[in-house]
């Protein structure tokens, strides 16, 4: 009878253990215990005998770290958790293991071949679909079962489901390691990509993961043996195939380090690197800023910059969404492209109550800090800080991105008028700390008091004379509670400039928000969007072609004036809610796109402003939502 692994409901256990895993992150878990070994080698290969027998390819993932004997095998395995390692703390490696990451996609079974002093030890975990649970199977060893054997000892020759397991091990495996060789399932023998059901379909998905998980493998020599086809016919059939069209490709993995700073290219090269420490020195970000052309390796690593946060050695929450670059004030498409920043917070410490932790699944990284606790990491508070402390070469890439649009607005009288109009309507209570200590009885102070602004003012400190209060109330930051008082403020009416339809999500939006921009607090309008096109076509074609210029920067500058006015408007919803939740929806590229499709608002006033080009044509243009083209002249100035 086969042996049960040591959990009762262990598949309900393992299953739903496993969602919280994510893509590849079998791979993780199985390389983690080949360091964690001490091996020096790994290879995530192709077991070959499969591939000839049974035309079935299955991945491997062989090491020669210190190896098992029987009884350590079957200990290991045989128990979900942490094997042979007791549970530390939130620190330890303990957690979603390399068996809860492989076994509910390989049903048909994992195999391990363990070798010590060059003895070999062999289990096989299965899934088995009478009871649902994951067993080790016995073989027949002479007149009596056991589930641990050597390979060594059996015929394999006769089986007609088996592989001969003791020919499995890479010739380079001499006397200690470890091999692992993933079965699949009925619906999908080949394992040599990954896990279908999880999206890893990619002939080099394998690589890009392992590149942009692991900081730094220069000191192990890691491969990945890749196909070089999509398409299954066309792969090879040993290892020793020598058509360049089908042969299996051995790719060195060095870890995402490697592939910033460790590499150059024809057209281009990495220009500069720094550190700059946020968060009162608790989060460091190292910054990688490359020059030119980035190196043609985006099929097996990170080619555009991203941002991640760096724990022991492992890079989680990694991104290239632009909404978050926007929150580390780079909104510029190639400057995105060519930066990655690595943030490395403070580990979580019991005794300050401030840090970073992974979760059990070993898939993402929590915060505890700051009143929360086990919340997901402030990206957009560390990016705020980051943008406030921008090194001068990430600043310059900035400007020379921009150099190619003449079209920012540099006139402040629009939002003179604006403030002028509104200010009185649009105003939010704000906090102002004071210089002095309350008195005990609430007695007048003529102290100055400074606003604890809002996040897209952060950086400017303000001072003014105010009215004489007697009563202050307490507010808790990061220093502790602070004496002060509220009063209403007039919202600030934000910039706008034109940018490059790249820099959104879609090219189609029409505008976004980008509060810590380099130069202030911005509304950025695509002068390329469709929508804009169209109303702009629309306009042009109402009047003589000698002020074709002046309708574009009038129905531009128009569309910024109401976005910027729309963004200071909304800072009234913080009321509600929090400036962050105000921006991720309210504020956002799709929620700006519909809030500016409006025609009677933002053509009423365009007529307006186009009356002074005098009288139109005769024939009246096609409604602005006909298909059209125009040239938008996003150059021309407000």
């Amino acid at each position: 009878m086969a042996k049960k692994i040591d959990i009762v409901g262990a598949s309900n256990f393992v299953n739903r253990m496993f969602e919280a895993c994510g893509s590849y992150q079998w791979a993780r878990e199985l390389l983690k215990n080949s360091l964690e070994a001490s091996a020096t080698r790994v290879e995530l290969g192709i077991e070959w005998q499969a591939v000839r027998k049974f035309g079935v390819y299955r991945r491997t993932i062989a090491d020669d770290g210190c190896g098992m004997d029987r009884h350590e095998l079957v200990s290991f395995f045989s128990t979900l958790g942490a094997g042979d390692k007791r549970i530390g703390g939130i620190h330890d490696n303990f957690g979603v293991g390399a068996k809860i990451a492989s076994l509910p996609w390989n049903p048909e079974g994992v195999v391990v071949l363990s070798y010590k002093d060059s003895r070999a030890s062999m289990i096989q975990i299965i899934l088995n679909e009478s009871s649902a649970e994951y067993e080790l199977i016995e073989f027949s060893v002479g007149d009596h079962k056991s589930c641990v054997v050597d390979p060594n000892t059996i015929d394999w020759a006769s089986s007609q489901t088996d592989v001969d397991w003791s020919g499995v091990k890479p010739d380079w495996l001499v006397k200690n390691g470890t091999v692992v060789v993933l079965l699949g399932g009925k619906d999908h023998r080949d394992t040599v990509l990954g896990n279908p059901d999880g999206g890893e379909q990619g002939i080099k998905g394998l690589s890009v993961y392992l590149n942009s998980r692991f900081w730094n493998l220069s000191d192990v020599e890691v491969t990945v043996v890749e196909l070089r086809s999509e398409k299954r016919d066309s792969w090879p059939t040993s290892a020793a195939e020598r058509d360049d069209a089908r042969r299996p490709n051995n790719r060195r993995v060095l870890g995402a380090r490697h592939w910033l700073d460790g590499i150059t290219a024809a057209g281009g090269s990495l220009s500069a690197k720094g550190v700059v420490p946020l968060a009162r020195n608790r989060v460091t970000a190292e910054w990688y800023l490359w020059q030119g052309e980035r190196p043609a390796i985006h099929s097996y690593a990170k080619k555009a910059g991203y941002m991640a946060v760096r724990y022991k050695d492992e890079l989680f929450e990694l991104t290239q969404n632009k909404a978050h670059f926007r929150w580390f004030g780079i909104v510029e498409s190639k400057v995105q492209q060519n930066l990655t920043i690595i943030l490395e917070p403070q580990h979580f410490d019991a005794r300050t109550k401030w840090g970073i932790h992974p979760d059990q699944s070993r898939n993402r990284i929590n915060f505890t800090g700051d009143g929360d606790k086990g919340i997901a990491i402030p990206l957009s508070d560390w990016g705020l800080k980051f943008s406030e402390a921008m090194p001068d070469e990430i600043r310059a890439a900035i400007h020379e991105a921009r150099s190619d649009l003449s079209g920012s607005i540099d006139d402040e009288e629009y939002r003179k008028r604006l403030q002028d109009r509104f200010g009185d309507r649009w105003r939010i209570s704000k906090f102002f700390q004071s210089r002095i200590k309350p008195t005990v009885n609430g007695g007048e102070t003529g102290e100055q008091e400074e606003a604890l602004v809002s996040r897209h003012t952060a950086s400017r400190r303000v001072k003014q004379a105010f009215p004489k209060v007697k009563e202050l109330t307490t507010r808790l930051n990061d220093n502790g509670s602070e004496p002060g008082v509220e009063r209403l403020v007039p919202v600030d009416v934000p910039k706008y400039r034109f940018g490059h339809p790249e820099e959104f999500e879609h090219p189609w939006h029409i505008a976004l928000w980008a509060p810590n921009d380099v130069g202030g607090p911005y509304v950025v309008i695509n002068s390329q969007s469709p929508v804009l096109v169209e109303m702009i076509k629309y306009h042009r074609d109402k009047y003589p072609d000698v002020h074709a210029e002046e309708v574009t920067r009038i129905i531009l500058g128009t569309f910024g004036e109401v976005a910027a006015c729309k963004i200071a408007h909304s800072q009234k919803l913080t009321k509600y809610v929090t400036e962050q939740e105000v921006d991720d929806a309210f504020r956002n590229e799709e929620a700006l796109a519909v809030s500016l499709m409006g025609l009677i608002a933002e053509d009423s006033l365009i007529n307006q402003r186009l009356a002074k080009l005098g009288r139109q044509r005769v024939a009246r243009a096609a409604h602005p939502t006909e298909d059209s083209s125009v040239e938008t002249g996003a150059g021309l100035t407000h």
